[in-house]
């Protein structure tokens, strides 16, 4: 099984500012603007409202509710009204998907999706960021790969039910897949039933990569991470200075280009329990 670190949400360069933990402790991704995209944040539904409110305010209204948003990875059936069936999905083209079709990433590996997070409170003027909240890269969700289907220029007309997909508008070229959920998680190690996609409620320690006191992309792994010895390394993670043993864990300075970054678990037998461990504590708030 191979694991996919999987960065997705506002960034720096999509969206502009972090995604929101919002005074609960709930952690809130927000999709990337897109224009081609069926849907505006307004119409997309989270707990106790919408993403429109929390959009305008976060980014000083340089987006508003009725620009189009990338709702993608699409984890929460509860975000728009859905057909039956329908299932999560996850969608990847381009110079990104080739890199996962090179790594040989197929039915049964798993998403691990990460974004850039900030603390925000609600004022008298709405949402804003919290002054000095740390910048951290968060898990934010998973999926494990049941099914792939590959998107030409022209949706099929058979899984009607996937139409509503971001990836299934606009011009978005013939290297076009879509990643289906798995309706459970199955690997080894896992100790209890979970669905094969989803997403972490409320912010946790144990779902931050980011390193205690560093920029966002200072990352504290365990140490079975390191490259020594293996048969392959994270991807995009090849130079050894990248990697810098140290008493308090694995420091990992990660890249800043690429959207996925896959481990081979069969180089990595301490990937699953991980995994278990990162799910079932990521679970628990």
């Amino acid at each position: 099984m191979k694991i996919i670190l999987s960065r997705k949400g506002f960034d720096s360069s999509s969206g502009g500012v972090a995604n929101p933990i919002l005074p609960d402790g709930r952690l809130q991704v927000l999709p990337i603007p897109d224009a081609a995209a069926p849907h505006a944040y307004a119409e997309i539904q989270r707990p106790g409202g919408n993403l429109g409110e929390l959009v305008e305010d976060l980014t000083r209204r340089r987006l508003t509710r009725e620009n189009r948003a990338h709702l993608d990875p699409d984890l929460d059936r509860a975000a728009l009204p859905r057909p039956r069936p329908w299932r999560p999905l996850f969608g990847q083209m381009g110079a990104a998907q080739g890199h996962l079709r090179a790594q040989g990433v197929g039915v049964g590996d798993i998403f691990l999706f990460f974004g850039w997070f900030r603390e925000v409170a609600l004022g008298a003027d709405g949402y804003h960021f919290q002054r000095d909240s740390a910048d951290r890269h968060i898990f934010h969700g998973w999926l494990q790969i049941g099914e792939m289907i590959e998107l030409s220029k022209h949706m099929p007309r058979k899984n009607s039910w996937l139409r509503d997909h971001p990836h299934c508008y606009g011009e978005r070229g013939g290297n076009n897949v879509l990643y289906v959920a798995s309706r459970q998680l199955s690997f080894s190690g896992l100790s209890r039933r979970l669905p094969g996609a989803g997403v972490f409620p409320r912010f946790h320690d144990a779902l931050v990569l980011t390193w205690p006191g560093e920029r966002r992309a200072i990352w504290r792994l365990p140490d079975w991470f390191h490259p020594q010895g293996r048969a392959s390394q994270l991807s995009y993670h090849a130079t050894a200075k990248r990697w810098q043993p140290t008493p308090q864990g694995l420091r990992l300075d990660s890249a800043k280009r690429g959207q996925e970054f896959v481990l081979n678990g069969a180089h990595y037998p301490e990937a699953n329990a991980w995994l278990a461990d990162l799910l079932e504590t990521g679970l628990k708030t």
